[in-house]
């Protein structure tokens, strides 16, 4: 069962830890669209694994928006504000049986 992390925006930086390893870090600027995928079967153990996707805003507008898909399911994730303080303004967790 293929598991897998989509992350199509990051306005400022978003980073993915798997069961506390960092798996992802992405930072930009002016929010572009993109579309990076990370396979996480390599990172999975046995029985839960825990994702943490943690997004942090350096002021103005903040977007946070991707999906993660464990077999055939897609759970999507999405963060939008006009603007927040500087720092982690966005973070979901996801648990992932194996």
């Amino acid at each position: 069962m293929a598991t897998t992390l989509t992350v199509t925006h990051a306005d400022n930086e978003v980073a993915a830890f798997l069961n506390g390893l960092v798996v992802y870090d992405k930072k930009t600027e002016n929010n572009p669209t993109f579309n990076d995928q990370v396979v996480l079967d390599p990172y999975l153990t046995a029985g839960m694994n825990v994702l943490v996707i943690a997004g942090t805003n350096w002021g103005g507008g903040a977007t946070f928006t991707g999906s993660v898909t464990v077999g055939n399911v897609v759970t999507p994730f999405s963060f939008t504000a006009p603007s927040t303080v500087n720092g982690m303004v966005f973070n979901q967790v996801f648990a992932i049986p194996h």
